[in-house]
């Protein structure tokens, strides 16, 4: 059918007509004596996209009550308006942090000239946080990345960290040399930020010309007599896996070497811990002679690098490390052991473990017991459930799962009412790694109890029996956390949805949904989790709303990781009105939109 073009112009300008119609209602709210509609108008007005609200949203900006200004600058963020700059531009600085942090946000989405100009003005200015908003703000144009580039050689973790993460957003190859190029001098979380910015930006980045220069200067470093040498070996370590093939480390091995004899304790502990990363087990013999050394803080270390070797000549010297008088000593030997995976250390082990009081003083025996999976330990590790240290009964009821010893399911069972939560998870988990799905039933009533973190049980009943929710136990929990949904107590609403949201039965998923169309924001918030793993078609606004009125750190960083961009979005804005400029780890998070 053809329509002619006369009869679209009608249709459009009607739907114009409607749209600004609407629009103008919302704008005469802005004038409305109670603050919470005008903030809802201000909001409704960005969602609307309609940018003939921009002139009396720029005067809302003046609003006495924050929430206000705030909802109107997150509106003509949305709307993109460039009339609004001088307006937000004025609003930065208001009394106000989130309104401020908001202004440079808006900044950001609108662009031009002016407006970065003012970023890059702001994010040079150190005024923390609002400088860590404007360079997260910031663009792609040629000032900003100049300008993100040159932050991270800033003498500021945070403004190193957040220059990272906003070129990891920006995603333009051209910063990738800048960013190899800070490695070195960051230190070790902050490379890892910056690893996963490179990764982010070019999954191939280490096998870049501008990664093979910067390992080959790397390299190079090694030859200088400087102290400088430890920090190149952890980044050489990091960047790539084999550069020991690469270079002839034995240059450098021998200055470690030889900085064993000085007199500057923190010079051979440097020595010590590079040569355990050096990997070469030509070292084991300087390392079992450091063993002697009159700091007990060069011995520890030496330890685990004799451990980090996996050489097994280190057997020896460890074993022997069992009877040193310090018990944290004892502990690090054995840890060390473990790396090894020798089990001629078992009996050692055992030994020490049988004729300890506490087991707190020998955590690194009973946890190498678990590594090296002897079920000649098992007994020895059950005895330890009883012990007084919280940490002693988690640590060996972890153990008893590495062993997997069928002997120890029922005094793993008795742990899931220890005092201690960690203890108890540790026992369900030690049971799912036991795999004996007879216990199922047992696993499924602490979920009604309340004693373990329902998410995580229900990962340990996945792994014991992929169809444990038709189990009779399980349609039991269901029926009980159903009928407190509606209780008194919102804390109990909480517990519950949250439950029901992880065993997601049928009967559990159809009742999370009605309470998603009856738009129940704290059962929303509590099973937050189910509706972002499900990928639930038209929940992102009541998920929004729910983390609005019910946020907790928890919340925050699942939306901020879940990968979904308004989720994503949402947290940030909720951390501004915190005050804060979210500074989490980039990985992505367990829980993702869709189960993506």
């Amino acid at each position: 059918m053809i329509i002619k073009s006369g009869l679209w112009l009608i249709i459009l300008g009607l739907l114009t007509t409607g749209c600004a119609s609407k629009a103008d209602e919302w704008i005469q709210l802005l004038d409305h004596p109670n603050a919470a509609e005008r903030a809802r108008a201000a909001l409704q007005l960005g969602e609307m996209g309609d940018r003939h609200a921009v002139p009396a949203l720029i005067q809302t900006l003046k609003d006495r009550e924050m929430p206000v200004r705030l909802a109107a600058v997150e509106a003509l963020g949305k709307l993109g308006d460039r009339q609004a700059v001088d307006s937000l531009i004025a609003i930065v600085r208001d009394p106000n942090a989130m309104v401020g942090l908001s202004a440079v946000e808006a900044l950001g989405n609108i662009g031009g000239e002016k407006a970065v100009e003012t970023l890059l003005r702001i994010a040079q200015a150190r005024e923390r946080p609002l400088s860590l908003g404007a360079m997260r703000s910031l663009g792609t144009d040629d000032r900003s990345l100049q300008a993100l580039t040159t932050a991270l050689s800033d003498s500021a973790r945070d403004v190193r960290w957040v220059a990272a993460l906003t070129l990891a957003r920006l995603k333009n190859p051209q910063t990738l040399p800048p960013l190899i190029d800070a490695l070195p001098q960051a230190d070790g979380e902050l490379r890892r930020v910056m690893m996963w910015a490179l990764n982010a930006i070019d999954p191939s980045w280490q096998t870049s010309a501008s990664a093979e220069e910067a390992i080959n200067r790397l390299i190079d470093g090694l030859k200088l007599s400087s102290q400088s040498r430890y920090r190149t070996v952890q980044v050489l370590s990091e960047m790539d896996a084999d550069w020991r093939k690469r270079a002839n480390a034995g240059a450098a091995m021998d200055f470690f070497v030889a900085q064993l004899a000085t007199e500057d304790i923190m010079a051979r502990i440097q020595a010590v811990e590079s040569l355990g990363q050096i990997g070469d087990a030509r070292v084991v013999p300087s390392l079992h002679e450091t063993l002697k050394d009159p700091n007990i803080q060069v011995q520890y270390i030496a330890i685990r690098a004799l451990g980090e070797l996996r050489d097994t000549r280190a057997v020896e010297p460890l074993v022997k490390a069992l009877e040193h008088p310090d018990p944290g000593m004892v502990s690090t030997a054995a840890l060390a052991l473990g790396e090894l995976r020798d089990t001629r250390a078992v009996e050692p082990l055992m030994t020490i473990l049988a004729n300890a009081k506490s087991g707190v003083f020998h955590l690194g025996a009973i946890q190498t017991l678990g590594v090296l999976k002897d079920p000649r330990a098992t007994a020895l590790l059950i005895d330890q459930l009883d012990d007084s240290s919280v940490q002693a009964r988690r640590i060996a009821t972890e153990a008893l799962g590495e062993i997997a010893d069928r002997g120890a399911i029922v005094p793993l069972l008795k742990m899931l009412n220890d005092q201690s939560a960690e203890v108890r998870w540790a026992a369900a988990d030690a049971l799912g790694s036991i795999g004996d799905a007879s216990v199922a039933d047992s696993l499924i009533a602490i979920i009604g109890k309340g004693r373990i973190w329902a998410r995580r049980m229900v990962r340990v009943l996945d792994r014991l029996d992929a169809n444990w929710r038709e189990r009779e136990a399980a349609l039991r929990i269901e029926t009980y956390f159903l009928e407190h949904l509606d209780h008194p107590e919102p804390e109990v609403q909480w517990r519950s949805a949250e439950a029901l949201g992880e065993i997601a039965t049928p009967g559990a998923s159809q009742k999370l949904l009605q309470a998603l169309e009856q738009k129940r924001t704290l059962i929303v918030a509590a099973a937050h989790a189910f509706y972002i793993r499900n990928g639930i078609s038209e929940s992102e606004l009541l998920l929004v709303q729910a983390l609005n009125q019910y946020g907790t750190e928890e919340m925050v960083l699942t939306y901020l990781n879940a990968g979904h961009p308004m989720l994503a979005k949402a947290a940030h804005i909720w951390a501004r009105r915190q005050g804060m400029i979210l500074l989490s780890s980039p990985e992505p998070g367990n829980i993702r939109w869709n189960n993506s």
